[in-house]
């Protein structure tokens, strides 16, 4: 349809240039001539942005296929539990391992769109996980065994931390992640699994330059539609739901604690439990022992829920009954310091069943695999912050030790301004990578107007070097004086107003400045 606007365009052009003194027959050769050489100049022109639009649809795939954390096992269903794979049959068993995987957790289910209708080549489409997998042969007692902990990312809501807040109209919840631990032992088999995710009503968190962008909550949507799909949806995987939602309750983090809690209550469900804990306000000037207070209050509900353990002999001793579902803002920082103590709690409880553990015994206090659990769980912090913030994971330093340090503090705010950048200047690129690579954008050769050439407000350039040169103007100005200070202090004061007052005109058009997405319609982020 374009092209052929583009040629009614074209031909009006070469009507109106034509000399009109011509005979007739060389109006028409002359027309013919100019129409084509039009023609090609426009071809030329449409190949030529063409090709640089493949260049950046490359250069996102690539971007994407060089973030750290897929996997991939040719003999193991790594998208499953170990409680959902002993709950299958026969049948679930002879599928191959591209049929059979939870498609939440398939990363690259776009790319094998194709393969999935030809059932000879399953064998060579393997599915891909995205997130974490840390596996490690330990000892205590002389006992050996294997830990493994695996976080599956899923690929629902998927994209970076301020463009995907939430929930989506099918329940799905921004970065969601289930994260499992397993130990293997004399044939024995143990897990207990965890999840995470966004606070699950609509709400966003525009990136405007501000170093916090205010929450706001969707004012005309139906929160409870989503709500509702989205438990349902996790109580039929996972059983009972235990949340733990650790914002701040004051703020403006405070309307989203209160409309979680108001959801839940207005659910009225049985199987859902809501449990909220200031994280920041209880742990304040780094009293981390505070978090005792948490693990206290959700001790018995551990215990009843339990965790998945099957004997030497195949038989299911026990089943995990319910997860616990926790969040923050971001559902990074502080819900992995959370659930790596719930997972040791669990383990602690899984050894001492096995006999790994006398009686008596605490995991804390074997030395050797405890660091090893420590960065184990640090390391998974990391992985999963840096495929939805951008970089590594905050407070690791009491993940790793055990204890909050001042150099913890200062890599934590070494991470927030390298947060701070990408997320205001680099995630629109992320997120159509993340987009385009999973499928929800899919290149059309014949649209018209490429999604990728959005137009800039004049203000984007000339804002920001009206204030780099105002601000080197009131610099020049104190280290060279002029012949009185009253002269000097107006100067500086012109140039100094001038420089502040473009930066705050910047700071109100901010959301002009960030570097937004293109491909996906706001829409579907919302």
């Amino acid at each position: 349809m374009w092209k052929l606007v583009m040629m009614e365009r074209m031909t009006y052009l070469s009507l109106t240039a034509c000399p009109r003194k011509l005979p007739c027959q060389s109006r028409k050769i002359f027309l013919l001539r100019l129409l084509q050489d039009q023609y090609s100049v426009y071809w030329a022109q449409s190949i030529w942005w063409q090709l640089q639009d493949n260049k950046t649809f490359l250069a996102m795939i690539n971007h994407v296929l060089n973030v750290d954390g897929f996997y991939f096992s040719t003999t193991y269903d790594l998208t499953h539990t170990l409680q959902r794979l002993s709950n299958t049959s026969p049948e679930f068993q002879e599928m191959s391992l591209l049929e059979r995987a939870d498609q939440r957790f398939v990363w690259n289910g776009h790319l094998l769109r194709e393969l999935s209708a030809q059932p000879e080549v399953h064998r060579f489409a393997l599915p891909v996980l995205h997130g974490f997998i840390t596996m490690h042969s330990c000892s205590i007692n002389g006992k050996y065994f294997d830990w493994i902990l695996i976080s599956r990312r899923s690929c629902f809501r998927a994209g970076v931390r301020y463009y995907v807040r939430g929930i989506d109209s099918e329940g799905h919840a921004a970065n969601f992640v289930e994260t499992e631990q397993i130990v293997h032992y004399n044939g024995s088999r143990a897990s207990f699994v965890q999840t995470r995710g966004s606070i699950p009503v609509f709400w966003s968190q525009r990136p405007n330059l501000k170093y916090k962008p205010q929450p706001l909550i969707n004012k005309v949507a139906n929160h409870m539609d989503g709500f509702q799909r989205h438990f349902d949806s996790q109580v039929i995987i996972y059983g009972k739901q235990v949340i733990i939602n650790l914002v701040n309750q004051k703020g403006s983090e405070k309307p989203l604690e209160q409309a979680f809690a108001t959801m839940v209550s207005s659910l009225g469900s049985g199987m859902i439990r809501y449990i909220a804990f200031d994280f920041h306000k209880e742990c304040k000037n780094m009293r981390w022992d505070r978090l005792s207070i948490l693990l206290d209050q959700v001790a018995e509900i551990q215990d009843a829920l339990s965790y998945f353990l099957v004997d030497t002999a195949g038989m299911v001793v026990t089943s995990q009954e319910g997860v616990f579902r926790s969040n923050c803002m971001d559902c990074l920082d502080r819900t992995n310091v959370i659930q790596s103590l719930l997972a040791r709690r669990s383990l602690q409880a899984q050894l001492q069943r096995l006999g790994v553990l006398h009686v008596g015994q605490k995991l804390e206090e074997q030395n050797e695999f405890e660091k090893t659990y420590k960065n184990a769980w640090a390391d998974n912090a990391n992985a999963c912050a840096k495929q939805y913030a951008g970089t590594g994971a905050l407070k690791t330093d009491f993940t790793r030790t055990g204890k909050r340090t001042q150099l913890g503090l200062l890599m934590d705010g070494w991470n927030s301004l390298i947060r701070y950048y990408k997320n205001n200047f680099s995630d629109g690129f992320r997120q159509d990578s993340i987009d385009l690579f999973l499928g929800n954008y899919s290149v059309d050769e014949l649209e018209s107007h490429s999604p990728l050439s959005v137009p800039r407000d004049l203000k984007f350039l000339a804002l920001p070097i009206i204030m780099v040169v105002a601000f080197s103007m009131c610099i020049i100005c104190l280290l060279m004086a002029g012949d009185t200070w009253t002269e000097t202090l107006a100067y500086v004061l012109f140039w100094g107003v001038a420089s502040i007052g473009t930066f705050f005109i910047i700071l109100y058009n901010g959301k002009d400045f960030v570097d937004a997405p293109r491909l996906v319609q706001k829409e579907k982020m919302d």
